[in-house]
């Protein structure tokens, strides 16, 4: 029976029941997804200080939408990416909503000197807003995950609080909103995916999702006056960074997530959502610099405790015999 995953990164795909792998498989797996997903923010950081932002991750997904799509093909032949015309403006949508808006505002805050610690933990409140569109659907939601989604704002609140109270930061204060609005676009796609008509490879809509996100927020760097040619002028580490996005954020840790969703327990997986921002949070600190405040620090852990309430009750609902497929 097939289950969908729908607490975290999107498109995590339908969990196979298959002979269990070593447990050294399973946590070596995990950690590429702790560790690689959380310096992510690390390395947009770093690329886009001498890219235009919209036009380096626009970019970058295309390149690795590219790459993805030319290893299926070599793969399987190039009828397994074949997609009917009904699928294209969904798979359209979803790249603008996942890609386009989500990491979009990420890049755009990231550019504007939000910290990526700051960031990632804005983001990281993304199992709350699915939670929300499910009780909005109609779907029922346990007493707990409402109590962990009310923690978890608190936190947020507490996030934003020392921003709003100082003065003439309102640039600042507005991309620290975006970053919501775009985890808000993020968790829409997420929840709206298994009710539409998409291929049934999850490797085909990743494929298609990267290549359609990346021209969504490449149109949108042109159509804010970014420059291709500062894209490809930048520095030698801008585009080091920008191939780690490409080769090991997007492709290598993304196959690994898959690989986890068929072999490993649906809460176990699930913790990457509370781990990665503890490692953004950390590498911010140590390699750019980033203050840990006090208010910081306790707006992370309330937040974080959070994320753990509601992605540990959605997890159970979802590895219930009882549990309905999406």
């Amino acid at each position: 029976m097939k289950k969908c995953l729908q607490i975290g990164r999107p498109f995590c795909g339908y969990i196979a029941r298959m002979s269990a792998p070593s447990s050294g498989k399973i946590w070596g797996a995990l950690w590429v997804v702790y560790i690689v997903w959380g310096s992510t923010y690390l390395a947009i950081e770093y690329a886009i200080r001498s890219m235009p932002p919209l036009l380096a991750m626009g970019s970058r997904f295309l390149a690795a939408g590219l790459l993805m799509a030319a290893v299926l093909a070599l793969k399987n032949g190039v009828g397994f990416l074949r997609v009917t015309k009904r699928q294209i403006p969904f798979l359209a949508l979803l790249g603008a909503l996942l890609l386009g808006l989500g990491l979009g505002m990420l890049a755009m805050a990231q550019f504007n000197d939000v910290p990526s610690g700051m960031v990632a933990l804005l983001i990281s409140a993304l199992p709350f807003w699915i939670a929300i569109f499910k009780a909005i659907d109609g779907a029922k939601t346990s007493i707990w995950s409402w109590v962990g989604i009310a923690i978890g704002f608190i936190g947020v609140g507490i996030l934003l609080t020392p921003e709003l109270s100082k003065p003439d930061n309102g640039n600042h204060i507005f991309w620290m909103f975006m970053v919501i609005v775009g985890n808000l676009g993020w968790a829409l796609g997420t929840y709206i995916a298994p009710r539409l008509d998409l291929p049934k490879s999850t490797l085909v809509v990743t494929c298609y999702q990267m290549l359609l996100g990346g021209v969504a927020m490449s149109l949108a760097g042109f159509i804010i006056g970014e420059d291709l040619g500062d894209l490809l002028n930048a520095t030698f580490s801008s585009w080091a960074w920008w191939v780690f996005l490409v080769l090991i954020g997007s492709i290598a840790t993304y196959t690994a997530y898959l690989w986890l969703v068929s072999n490993a327990p649906v809460g176990l997986i699930a913790t990457y959502a509370y781990v990665n921002p503890v490692i953004a949070v950390a590498l911010g600190a140590l390699f750019l610099g980033e203050k840990l405040s006090f208010t910081l620090l306790i707006g992370a852990i309330i937040v974080i405790f959070g994320v753990f309430m509601v992605v540990r009750v959605e997890a159970k609902a979802v590895a219930s015999p009882n549990h309905p497929s999406a």
